[in-house]
């Protein structure tokens, strides 16, 4: 048997008269084809920068405190997260959390909870609304909660505001009262 490692060759679906040119003049159309010898560790990549989608016709610009207070962020379905996370921003959960979600300090975020999310955890926010099932405490503040009829509740939710709409709701209700004017 022969001592020298294998290369992989890569099998062309194309046309009977592409694969007849020569192999190199293939290769040289791939600019970032790579042999790799067959059972050997592939070599080491370099970092590259994340692509960042940006809309059709608009120039880049900087993120800012403003822009990322209108930021829209999204657990999508079939996502399973594990972990906490500080909102800046409105946030939507389709797919399931293990753990916490809480606003920054100092602004005001809403969280939706779609048909298909589900949070095991606290959500702190200034604007809650449930459609889906969770499992913890729902502190809005002074805020409101929404309870929709697909929603599956169980803790504590903490409200200043709150509507109901024949949710699954096993859960403590405290209301939280405005500050008292003083004259």
């Amino acid at each position: 048997m022969n001592d020298e490692p294998q290369q992989f060759k890569e099998q062309s679906s194309l046309p009977d008269d592409l694969n007849d040119q020569p192999s190199h003049s293939f290769q040289h159309d791939m600019p970032h084809a790579l042999e790799v010898d067959v059972g050997r560790a592939m070599p080491p990549t370099l970092a590259q920068a994340i692509p960042m989608l940006q809309a059709m016709g608009s120039p880049a610009l900087p993120v800012d405190a403003t822009e990322a207070l209108n930021t829209r962020s999204m657990l999508a379905e079939g996502i399973h997260f594990v972990g906490n996370a500080v909102l800046s921003g409105p946030f939507s959960v389709a797919g399931q959390i293990d753990g916490n979600l809480m606003q920054a300090p100092g602004i005001q975020v809403s969280v939706i909870v779609t048909e298909t999310g589900r949070v095991k955890g606290d959500i702190t926010a200034h604007k809650i609304s449930v459609m889906g099932h969770t499992d913890g405490v729902l502190d809005s503040g002074q805020g409101e909660v929404s309870l929709h009829d697909s929603a599956s509740v169980h803790g504590l939710v903490r409200y200043g505001r709150i509507q109901v709409n024949g949710a699954d709701l096993n859960a403590t209700l405290e209301r939280v009262a405005p500050p008292r004017k003083e004259d």
